[in-house]
């Protein structure tokens, strides 16, 4: 299941009480991270990286890479390998 673009840019990362996607990323901040981005950007062809360096992993853009981010003013888009441990 692909998870939803949320209006702050971030793929949905969690639920709130409702069951309803969330970032928590934002959460708090008054920037659209409980409302579905009824318009996602297309995906298509772009390459995520990493927010720890480019060289810990590229992938094609995709909401299901853990804390995904779409960037449209950078390169590349973003999202956590996993290079830093997830505790």
């Amino acid at each position: 299941m692909n998870m939803p673009m949320m209006k702050c840019g971030h793929a949905a990362n969690a639920t709130n009480g409702d069951e309803k996607p969330v970032c928590v990323i934002c959460m708090g901040l008054g920037v659209g991270a409980d409302q579905i981005d009824e318009n996602p950007p297309d995906l298509t062809n772009r390459i995520a990286v990493c927010s720890y360096g480019r060289n810990h992993g590229k992938q094609p853009s995709n909401t299901n890479l853990a804390f995904f981010e779409y960037c449209p003013a950078k390169e590349f888009d973003e999202y956590y390998c996993g290079c830093r441990g997830w505790d």
